[in-house]
């Protein structure tokens, strides 16, 4: 942070008239924030593309290398890079001037123009180096966009806020030229293509003829007439097949055969039955006639009634004729004979039935005619309809797409751009908060909470059995004493067990008299346990042995009992080199004569510690067990008959996980003691190596945890 450069920044804000709903706007669009919103988005994205960037940078270098006062100057190493060595100045001049011009961006894959775009770097004017500097956001619930910039010159930073945008209304004019264009042809495409269409269906409509209301209105009262007449007419034969029935039957009550009776006038009335259908056709022809002429011809009318009347006159006149002649001998009957009379009204009837079915077949045809003319017009009708209100739509289409076309006319020439410079970029008079304090303080407060969350994690990793919970939890034996850590630089052991604090530190005083208090319950421990002879030995090295022993050692001879320590610890004899005991334990070959003898040999060789009740024999020490470096019958055979004239014997073993004398010397001792360090960590082979004290059948003693914290002596 001392070295940190001074930074100056230039603000500049630009009103975009995105949310402003009272100025002239061409055509009928709603405002709407949410494309205000989308706008502003857009606008955001256009100043920090990279052609607006380009552009900015073009401006700068030029400048730089066009004016006597440049805003930077690359620094004497830069000027000794091949790169700038080989770049042409004036050349890069009009390149740059060119690419500006035109808006267009330098291409890396060209090797000349990637040696400007490197060239634009080594004056930190390149893409990255500028968008780190530059913010450019919406000033929220207003309609401006607000730029801002940092740089290590005033004059800088205040050029660059106003001239990029310059550049930014420079692309979005060209851009926005570019895509209304696009869209007005895009428009005169789709309207020609719609007028073609429009002029398609009009034409196909002026092909067709639509039917008029007034004939088919016509067409329907003549089909509606003829119905009727026809349902007239069936009634009408109904009711002559009935009376045919009647007649004959009463014929039949007479004797006379209606079949026979019929076939024998039916020669006699061929002539008249001619006469009589000319008439008919020629009434029938005559009403049709009337009929298509729409019902209102009245000499249609006329013509059809005379030869109603024809029609009927010739009926009576030849039914009359039929009554009054025989039919076997052709002369005149009497007309009041009933039998005559049947026949006479039965050939009526049955030239009535004839006549009627013909003219209700010639109805029945008519209707039908009727019928097929209406159902062809229907579907006419409805093709002309189709055609018709296809011609309509294509005709919307037309004139919607032709609105459009119009108004991205009317738009286009208006050139409607609502982006103003409302503030202008001013150089800063003084520079930007370095806020150097703060980071400080906050990198300091940062040390200090990671170093406090270091010693967390590692404490919530730690896995030592710092602790008689962690050690019952981890080790599960059995624990007799706790000894605290005591420092043995500035103190040797001896003063710190026999002799009495006497300095004015409360901290180290405690210390020592909790150390000695220790070392007393341990002392207790062994004198209750009834046992004389001790191995004390570890699962690793490091964990105390050798000070253990020592200490109490001293601690017992405090209370006159007399103490006789072995150094079995061949691979490492701290013990024999710390008290400077003879080296002889290899070399004993006891008098075993008798127990006095013995005793007498080993004071004779022991060492007297300095407290009168405390001897030492050490050894030689080497990379071999005790089977294999002592004398068949050696003094560890005979410990037993020497506890006769010792208190105890304190016997030190190598650590178990590397060794496998302590193994070895279990078999000699009455008890075997486990030192362990609360700063180590219990592993798998220590786990290993527990299960030889499970498996001492009561010679394990107990556990001593060393090296325990003060503060976490008296901790459960």
């Amino acid at each position: 942070m001392r070295n940190e450069p001074k930074t100056y920044k230039s603000v500049s804000q630009i009103s975009t008239g995105f949310t402003i709903n009272d100025e002239f706007r061409l055509g009928d669009n709603n405002f709407s924030l949410f494309d205000a919103d989308v706008k502003f988005n857009n606008a955001i994205a256009t100043f920090n593309s990279p052609i607006v960037i380009n552009l900015l940078s073009y401006t700068l270098i030029l400048h730089d290398l066009e004016n006597p006062n440049p805003f930077r100057v690359p620094t004497p190493e830069s000027r000794k890079l091949p790169l700038y060595q080989s770049v042409n100045q004036e050349k890069a001049r009009k390149d740059f001037s060119d690419k500006l011009e035109t808006v267009t961006m330098l291409n890396s894959f060209n090797p000349d123009e990637k040696k400007l775009l490197e060239f634009l770097a080594l004056y930190k004017y390149d893409y990255k180096s500028i968008t780190s500097k530059l913010t450019v956001q919406r000033l929220q619930g207003t309609d401006y966009i607000q730029i801002e910039f940092l740089s290590e010159k005033p004059e800088l930073s205040a050029f660059v806020v106003n001239t990029i945008f310059q550049q930014f209304l420079r692309y979005y004019n060209t851009t926005r030229s570019n895509r209304s264009q696009e869209g007005i042809d895009t428009l005169r495409s789709l309207m020609e293509k719609k007028k073609i269409e429009l002029d398609a269906k009009n034409a196909l409509l002026r092909g067709e003829a639509p039917v008029g209301a007034a004939a088919d209105t016509r067409k329907l009262a003549d089909l509606t007439n003829l119905e009727r007449a026809l349902t007239d007419e069936k009634s009408r034969q109904v009711n002559l097949y009935s009376n045919l029935r009647k007649v004959n039957q009463r014929l039949a009550n007479m004797g006379v055969d209606a079949q026979a009776t019929t076939q024998n006038t039916a020669t006699t009335t061929d002539q008249t039955n001619s006469e009589v259908l000319i008439l008919r056709k020629a009434k029938e022809q005559a009403y049709l006639d009337y009929v298509n002429s729409g019902s209102s011809d009245k000499n249609l009318l006329a013509k059809y009634n005379q030869l109603n009347k024809e029609y009927q006159n010739k009926i009576i006149n030849s039914n009359q004729s039929l009554a009054r002649t025989d039919p076997g001998t052709g002369k005149i009957d009497d007309p009041t004979t009933k039998k005559a009379d049947l026949l006479q009204e039965k050939s009526d009837i049955d030239f009535d039935i004839q006549e009627s079915t013909r003219y209700i077949d010639s109805l029945q045809t008519r209707i039908n005619m009727l019928r097929g003319n209406s159902d062809r017009d229907a579907s006419k009708e409805v093709a002309v309809e189709s055609l018709i209100k296809d011609a309509d739509q294509a005709n919307k289409d037309y004139l919607e797409i032709k609105k459009k076309y119009n108004d991205a006319i009317d738009l286009t020439s208006s050139s409607l751009n609502n982006f103003r410079q409302i503030l202008l970029g001013q150089p800063a008079i003084t520079p930007e908060p370095s806020k150097k304090l703060l980071i400080v303080g906050g990198a300091a407060v940062g040390a200090m909470v990671t170093a406090i969350l270091i010693i967390l994690v590692l404490a919530y990793l730690d896995s030592s059995v710092k602790t008689p919970r962690l050690f019952a939890r981890v080790v599960n034996l059995k624990l007799i004493s706790m000894i605290n850590f005591m420092n043995l630089r500035q103190k040797s052991i001896a003063e710190l067990v026999t002799t009495l604090d006497t300095t004015y530190d409360t901290k180290d005083k405690i210390r020592h008299n909790v150390f000695r208090e220790s070392l007393r319950k341990l002392r207790y421990e062994i004198e209750t346990s009834g046992k004389k002879i001790f191995l004390f030995t570890s699962t690793k090295k490091g964990q105390g042995k050798t000070t253990i022993i020592q200490a109490l050692s001293y601690s017992m001879s405090m209370s006159k009992k007399k103490i006789l320590i072995i150094d079995t610890n061949f691979c490492n004899n701290d013990l024999t080199t710390a008290l400077d005991a003879p080296r002889i334990l290899e070399k004993i070959v006891p008098n075993d004569r008798t127990e006095d003898s013995l005793a007498e040999q080993i004071r004779n060789l022991s060492k007297d510690i300095g407290v009168d009740t405390v001897f030492i024999i050490g050894s030689e020490g080497g990379d071999y067990t005790p089977s294999e470096i002592l004398p068949r019958k050696h003094l560890l055979q005979h410990l037993k008959s020497l506890s006769n004239d010792y208190d105890y014997i304190f016997l030190e073993g190598p650590p178990l996980n590397d060794f496998s004398d302590s193994r070895e010397l279990a078999q000699y001792v009455d008890g075997v003691i486990a030192i362990f360090s609360a700063d180590q960590i219990i592993k798998q082979i220590d786990k290993e190596s527990l299960e030889f004290f499970n498996e001492l059948n009561g010679k394990f003693s107990g556990s001593i945890l060393n090296k325990v914290d003060l503060e976490m002596v008296n901790v459960s």
